[in-house]
């Protein structure tokens, strides 16, 4: 990043949240309407939400960082997982995650918004501009899912469970999901497997401060974790980074088959 792109980005994180008092969303709560998933990246719906894709009714999902940034440049994770350009990269997700969801038997909103790593100043899109690109592809949602940002953030994580949460209160029912591969780099806490706890390996203080209220649980039978896997595998360009190589990450049936859910105000 350029000096002038950090100048520029240190004053529009201090000034941000200024700017932000009285945000009021327009995005409607309508119990009639299906339930709204709030996908950071072109995959997150699919490894962290299985459960939610794949469940019987409709469901409006919208990738929410996924533009295409200016062509002739290649930042260091897009050169991590092969690219020779982030733009040309991004054309390809975008198929790819058409590809994922098919295999839910969903087809996603692509929002124009582009991802941390792209944006030059690292400036965050306001809640406002969010909720404008939001609302021009679903207008009403009677449950909103995002992410919990659990372990080391991600900017744009953080962003949307920022715009989830105002969204909650306005009084939209939100549940917040646990978001891989950041919430699972030591493996799940004991409590989500079921399996013995190990005295020298404590999850829950990596995942830091969770949402509050009681988890929700969802473990995946065979034959659905076989089929998440499958349309994890389908982001050619991305899995074998996010599955950390030989180590294997995503791909650990100790890791795929677990889900993790909190509802907002539950307890």
């Amino acid at each position: 990043m350029s000096i002038a792109g950090k100048v520029r980005g240190r004053f529009w994180r201090q000034v941000g949240p200024v700017l932000e008092r009285g945000f009021a969303p327009k995005l409607r709560h309508d119990p009639e309407a299906p339930p709204l998933l709030l996908s950071p990246h072109l995959d997150d719906a699919v490894i962290d939400c299985w459960s939610v894709l794949t469940a019987p009714g409709e469901l409006n999902v919208v990738n929410v960082f996924a533009g295409v940034p200016p062509p002739g440049r290649t930042t260091k994770w897009d050169r991590i997982v092969g690219a020779a350009d982030s733009a040309e990269l991004m054309r390809h997700r975008i198929e790819e995650d058409g590809i994922a969801l098919a295999k839910a038997g969903r087809a996603p909103h692509t929002l124009d918004l582009t991802e941390y790593q792209q944006r030059e100043d690292r400036r965050e899109p306001s809640l406002r501009r969010i909720d404008t690109l939001v609302t021009a592809a679903v207008t009403a949602a009677s449950h909103l899912y995002a992410p919990a940002v659990l372990g080391t953030p991600h900017p744009d994580h953080a962003r949307l469970r920022a715009y989830a949460l105002a969204c909650h209160t306005a009084g939209m029912p939100v549940e917040l999901y646990a978001d891989l591969p950041y919430a699972v780099v030591y493996g799940w806490p004991h409590w989500v497997t079921g399996e013995a706890a190990d005295p020298h390996l404590d999850v829950d203080a990596y995942w830091g401060e969770t949402p509050a209220g009681e988890p929700r649980i969802v473990t995946l039978d065979d034959s659905q974790a076989a089929a998440k896997l499958e349309a994890m595998r389908a982001y050619v360009t991305q899995f074998p980074s996010l599955d950390r190589g030989p180590i294997g990450l995503l791909s650990n049936p100790k890791v795929h088959r677990f889900e993790v859910f909190w509802l907002c105000g539950s307890s």
